[in-house]
This record gives structure tokens, sequence and C-alpha cells, in this order.
């Protein structure tokens, strides 16, 4: 199974806070989450306009999927994928689980 880092720019004329809202929900709702889990099972919430998703499918299919997704309601969106290898980060805020 491969992970994904996904980036996505929403451009042109947008609602900044609805549409970013819009976004994290229509992206959790397919299977892409805004947060990455540390071994030791802390959650950290990523940058605004960054997902993460596993599966078994190619770069390609993954950006068709979210390309799709997206484009639903925002015209042209900048979207990246980056198949991952492992993750380092510093400095993301822990979601509090408790």
């Amino acid at each position: 199974m491969a992970s994904f880092n996904i980036s996505i720019e929403l451009r042109g004329e947008i609602d900044v806070a609805g549409d970013y809202r819009r976004l994290r929900e229509a992206m959790n709702e397919n299977g892409f989450r805004h947060s990455i889990s540390a071994k030791s099972g802390a959650k950290f919430r990523l940058p605004r306009d960054e997902f993460t998703f596993s599966g078994y499918l190619s770069r390609n299919k993954v950006l068709d999927n979210v390309y799709l997704l997206v484009s639903n309601f925002i015209p042209v969106p900048g979207i990246m994928v980056t198949e991952s290898a492992g993750r380092v980060w510093r400095g993301l805020k822990e979601i509090d689980l408790s």
C-alpha cells in the first residue's frame, strides 16, 4: 500500500474560510486525511492545504480523484501529489484526542 502527500491550492475568487472548510470536509468524506500519526499514536494537524492518503492507487489516479473532487467547487485548483517513502515533521500542532 502506498502513502501520498497531497497539496492543494484554491485559486480565483474564493471564500477562504468557507471553501477551505468545504475542502477539508469533502476530502475527509473521500478517505483523505488532514492529519498524520506518530508511532506513539499521537496525531498532528497538517497545514491548511495539505492532506494524506494511503491506498492501492497510482499517483496519477490519486491526482485524478482529488482534481475531480475539488474542481466541483473550485474551477481551477492547483494540486500536487507526492508518493511518500516516509515522513518526518516538526512544529505541527498535536490534536487532543481526549
